[in-house]
């Protein structure tokens, strides 16, 4: 239990309470008395007593362990052959020969909260002697943690395994007498770690590993030790022990004390081990998480520019990187990497991909992460220009004319010179003139800039400046194309003393660019080609059709909305020829809500009056000098909502701008009518319609349907008549079929 910090001894306290022993003043236990190990949190009221039971199987041992403040537990009336003894001031162990039930209670002077231990049913069976590498002995059964991510936190502050005190598929218990070592049995493999954390002890105990083949056996290396009236619930806790398996074979763990019994309790994890870890699929430039027992290898890409960082969040670990280069493995220098500490290492040159190395550690936690030392554009910038125009200069970071660039010279790899790229464009004839200022630490560097000519690439022009007091600037004339600027350390050796790789603190700048063009000649103009020519004739001619389609469309469609509104009218009383048809069954009821459909529309453009009768004589109408309404009954077959019932109205403006119109379909009784489906698609909701703005002569016929129970519907409109608020209503109720 040495990962249990006390800062997290709450948060695991409370998760065990829902399965926590009670108070028998308050209620009956639900705990279950015959587990092993268990570890629950009791409320104490002042001056209160609580009581507990344990119960205790034959010629069985049991410890009793407890933290607080001011409390104090005691065992009442114990049976007889009970046989129990105090340890320190917070732990109890007995022993029965009989099996019991043992009445404890607990008291304190002070509200607080006590922390209860219960070792019970803990067996006084002696492997006295250790069994020699070829003997066939039962091995005993321990826990394992086959990822170790999944066992540890590392925010704990520990890397212990987190164990369940209430699961015991991790516990060892036994008893220890000074005339007899115990001895446990734990199969292993190769490479395998154990892991051994002390839970409770009644006495000193001491614990050493062997490792057995079946040819030999070897004792390993520490000796774990628990102190006594040792208990989780209270000390400070300690470090796990751990041993690693040399190859394939045992543990035998032999326990030994100097009192005359000592009773004890311990997690004991098997750690399998892990050669490899990968990384080669993880992006490190957000960073990853290596943790594991003992060793292992964990490979990664390697990007040009980016420095890997290395941290150690809790304990020292044992660390080389090596690096992948030209095919083969070049070996890093081994270093211990200490708990808070960061190591940075910087690629080789063409360097392939890297692994880390971790050996030799018990238990360890490696945060690695990749940090970018390029210059610009995600490139750094080389030492060098490019010898001629044929040489590829994609790697060379182009600076910009208007702004200011950011660099660094990275003296960790002995970084002093960088040479960027500048592309200038304009008139064959123009003037260019660049100018560059840097900012910053200045002394010891210098600038050169190269004017170069685009056929030869030979150098037209250069200039170097160092610098004058404390700025350093540089300017030159050039021409069209690409030229070349560069940055260095007039003494590079004095930059760099030290070795290649060593993490030393690099030197950042600033270069401030400007830029003045001056537009001089003739603007260059080039003919274009027999092709570009007819390919541009067909574009033009095709994009001039695609913009004449929508015309063409809606002739089309205006002439042939003009024809079927001819017809309409010509036709009268085009509701009752619906149902007509319908009870003839001449039409199907979708044939003739599409016919509707268009007809609505198409009656719009016809006047007035010839609207009017085209739809049919039973209607209710409303005239005012500036306002015509009209309403119609429809068959109900028509209504895309069952139940629902379709009305027409009709809408004719006379004089004045109407904006803001909205139709409403009031019921004179019952409950309100809701607007269920409207064709053409106006906006409505409820029992109101919004039509907008119409002007002089605008017609507009819509059919609504209208849910609800009311046998009739009162029409009117509302809205603003040239700005001024203006409503008309149907005198008359229509009444519904």
């Amino acid at each position: 239990m040495g990962w249990w910090r006390r800062q997290h001894t709450a948060i695991v306290l409370v998760l065990l309470f829902s399965t926590s022993l009670w108070p028998a003043v308050l209620a009956e236990p639900t705990v279950d008395e015959n587990a092993d190990l268990r570890l629950d949190e009791v409320q104490l009221e002042a001056g209160e007593v609580v009581s507990f039971d344990v119960v205790l199987d034959e010629d069985r041992f049991a410890v009793i362990a407890w933290q607080c403040s001011e409390c104090e537990v005691s065992l009442e009336s114990p049976p007889e052959g009970v046989e129990a003894n105090l340890h320190g001031t917070q732990m109890m162990s007995a022993h029965s020969d009989e099996e019991t039930t043992l009445q404890l209670t607990a008291r304190s002077e002070i509200s607080e909260t006590m922390t209860l231990m219960r070792l019970v049913n803990v067996e006084d069976v002696q492997t006295s002697n250790r069994p020699s590498p070829n003997a066939d002995v039962d091995s005993t059964p321990v826990g394992r943690c086959p990822v170790a991510s999944d066992c540890l936190n590392v925010s704990s502050g520990s890397l212990a395994t987190v164990v369940d005190l209430n699961n015991n598929g991790f516990l060892q218990q036994g008893v220890a007498l000074s005339s007899n070592d115990h001895h446990l049995v734990f199969d292993a493999l190769e490479g395998d770690s154990l892991e051994w954390q002390w839970l409770a002890s009644t006495h000193d105990v001491t614990v050493e590993m062997y490792h057995q083949t079946t040819s030999g056996e070897l004792l390993l290396n520490g000796t774990h030790r628990s102190g006594e009236a040792h208990a989780e619930v209270g000390d400070t806790p300690q470090q796990p022990g751990y041993w690693v398996a040399p190859e394939d074979g045992r543990f035998v763990a032999r326990l030994s004390t100097e009192a005359v019994r000592a009773i004890w309790a311990a997690n004991v994890v098997v750690h399998p081990h892990a050669p490899f870890t990968a990384l080669l699929d993880t992006e490190l430039d957000q960073g990853a998480r290596v943790v594991g027992h003992h060793s292992t290898i964990a490979t990664f890409d390697w990007p040009e520019f980016e420095r890997l960082k290395l941290n150690a969040p809790v304990g020292h670990v044992e660390i080389s990187v090596d690096q992948l280069w030209n095919g083969a493995w070049v070996a890093g220098s081994p270093m211990l990497l200490r708990a808070g500490e960061e190591q940075i290492v910087y690629p080789y040159p063409d360097a392939e991909g890297g692994r880390l190395i971790i050996t030799n550690t018990s238990a360890f936690a490696v945060d690695a992460s990749f940090q970018s030392f390029a210059d610009l554009e995600q490139l750094e910038a080389p030492s060098f220009r490019p010898e001629g125009t044929d040489e590829d200069n994609a790697s060379w970071p182009v600076i910009n004319l208007t702004s200011t660039t950011e660099g660094e010279f990275t003296l960790s790899v002995h970084d002093t010179v960088d040479t960027y790229r500048l592309v200038v464009d304009g008139w064959a004839e123009s003037i260019h003139f660049v100018q560059f200022v840097l900012t910053g630490d200045i002394a010891g560097l210098e600038l050169q800039l190269w004017d170069i000519d685009q056929t030869t690439g030979e150098v037209i022009n250069t200039d170097i400046t160092r610098p004058i007091g404390e700025q350093l600037k540089i300017g030159l004339q050039v021409g069209r194309g690409t030229h070349y600027l560069q940055l260095r350390y007039q003494n590079a050796s004095e930059a760099t003393p030290h070795l290649w790789g060593e993490d030393v603190e690099g030197r950042t700048y600033a270069l401030q660019a400007s830029y003045s063009l001056i537009d001089e000649g003739e603007q260059p103009w080039f003919p274009p080609s027999d092709e570009a020519v007819f390919w541009g004739s067909v574009a033009r001619w095709f994009m001039g059709i695609l913009f004449l389609l929508p015309v063409v469309y809606l002739a089309i469609y205006v002439k042939r909305s003009k024809t079927f509104a001819a017809s309409v009218a010509a036709k009268k009383q085009r509701l009752a020829w619906y149902v007509e048809r319908l009870d003839r069954g001449e039409s199907s009821v979708k044939e003739a809500r599409t016919d509707l459909a268009k007809a609505l529309r198409a009656v719009a453009q016809l006047d007035w009056q010839d609207g009017l009768e085209a739809w049919g004589p039973k209607r209710l109408e409303h005239r005012t000098e500036d306002l015509a309404l009209a309403v119609w009954s429809v068959d109900e077959r028509m209504a895309t909502v069952a139940g629902a019932w379709p009305v027409v109205v009709g809408v004719h403006v006379l004089n004045g701008t109407w904006d803001l119109a909205a139709l409403r379909f009031d019921a004179p009784d019952g409950e309100a009518f809701e607007v269920v489906g409207l064709e053409p698609r106006f906006l409505f909701q409820g029992e109101e319609v919004f039509l907008d703005t119409m002007g002089p002569g605008h017609s507009t016929y819509l059919m609504a349907e209208l849910n609800g129970s009311a046998q009739r519907v009162d029409v009117e409109l509302n809205g603003r008549m040239d700005g001024v608020p203006f409503a008309a209503r149907v005198p008359e109720t229509l009444e519904r079929n």
